[in-house]
């Protein structure tokens, strides 16, 4: 855990003075994911909240595009972009993540599986190296991206390539109609597989949830299929005519009537947030080869599912346990997030095992380390 050491610059300049100092420095938005992937490394790193970097910078409505710096939070640029009708097509947790948050920790939601992440929208950034030199990578609109796109190695990798200062974004129109189809099922297994019929139907949904009860203070059942869909009034009426068809016992809900739904999806990290929780993943159609028993939220588009469980001191050979049965089996698991205080959370296996083309530009970007030290394991 690092000290009581803050610092807050309210601009790039104060940032880059900080940085030049030479001293470990961990950084934050609203502090939303500080339990998510390994704890910082080093007692003395200072910690710097960028929450004061907080403009819309540059916005073009014709073009789709909007540059934003890091500390502005998701749910204000919606507000703003909800004013011209657009938005960017992401619907990650936590109410009072920042874009800067969302970029290091790669934080999605449901809607990854019809939008994708992040990634996939940002055009370039603007951030500040370990060496105290601000550097730009990609462009502000979508015709001047060309070379490589070394700014997308910014997301996940937990602000230990450079601490991003900017971010401009590819926007989309909001969608005409925005719906929730629900389907109460008897178990996961029965909404997982209602799910992958969905998937492999000629629909074009944005989001394929299943998940455990967890949700029952909104719609009664032991498990639930929630298929979300986006678009005209004939691509709505299309998916219900034949999601009914698939299982006739459907609940729909539009708009502002689905926003308690979805809203309560993005509630759901924060409320479980002193368990562990493991992200596994596969293809769509192998995933549930490596499901355990516990409680479940899976989203069955995109081949990931989520289980929670109690953070217990030797808790990490279960974790590890269940890492051999996915890795032998072609898919992956690893801890997503974990409390703080919990003993022996640094045994979690956090990431994958041995990186060495991200080691060596950690290396090379960072050779002492001082850019968020150990909040991720390269």
């Amino acid at each position: 855990m690092t000290t009581d050491v803050v610092s807050t610059p309210a601009n790039e300049q104060e940032l880059l003075s900080l940085v030049r100092a030479g001293m470990p420095l961990q950084a934050v938005g609203s502090g939303t994911k500080r339990h998510h992937g390994p704890a910082p490394s080093q007692d003395d790193a200072t910690t710097v909240v960028l929450r004061k970097l907080n403009k819309i910078t540059e916005y073009e409505p014709g073009d789709l595009v909007v540059t934003v710096q890091a500390g502005v939070k998701l749910s204000e640029l919606q507000a703003e972009l909800a004013k011209r009708n657009q938005w960017l097509p992401i619907d990650p947790p936590y109410a009072d993540a920042t874009i800067g948050g969302i970029l290091a920790t790669n934080s999605s939601g449901p809607r990854r599986f019809g939008y994708g992440t992040i990634r996939d929208h940002l055009l370039g950034t603007r951030s500040v190296g370990a060496d105290g030199v601000a550097t730009r990578s990609g462009g502000r609109v979508v015709k001047n991206v060309t070379g490589f796109d070394l700014h997308k190695l910014h997301v996940g990798a937990f602000g230990s390539l450079g601490l991003v200062t900017e971010a401009s974004f590819k926007l989309r129109p909001r969608p005409e109609i925005s719906a929730a189809f629900v389907f109460p099922c008897a178990s996961v297994e029965e909404a997982h597989a209602l799910c992958l019929r969905v998937y492999e139907s000629k629909l074009r949904p944005v989001a394929l949830e299943a998940l455990d009860s967890r949700l029952k203070h909104i719609i009664d059942g032991a498990a639930l299929a929630i298929v979300g869909v986006e678009g005209t009034r004939p691509v709505i009426d299309r998916h219900y005519r034949e999601l009914r068809d698939m299982a006739p016992k459907l609940g729909v809900m539009e708009n502002e009537r689905a926003e308690p739904l979805w809203n309560a999806l993005r509630k759901l990290p924060d409320a479980l947030k002193d368990y562990v929780r493991v992200r596994l993943g596969a293809k769509p159609h192998e995933l549930r080869r490596i499901l355990p028993q516990e409680p479940l939220w899976i989203s069955a588009g995109t081949g990931i599912a989520r289980v929670d469980l109690e953070p217990t001191s030797d808790l990490h050979y279960t974790v590890k346990r269940i890492a051999d049965k996915a890795a032998s089996l072609g898919g992956y698991a690893v801890a997503e997030s974990a409390p703080l205080g919990m003993a022996n959370r640094d045994k979690l296996p956090w990431g994958p095992g041995d990186q060495p083309l991200m080691k060596a530009i950690r290396a090379l970007r960072d050779p002492r380390r001082l850019l968020n030290p150990g909040r991720v394991t390269l």
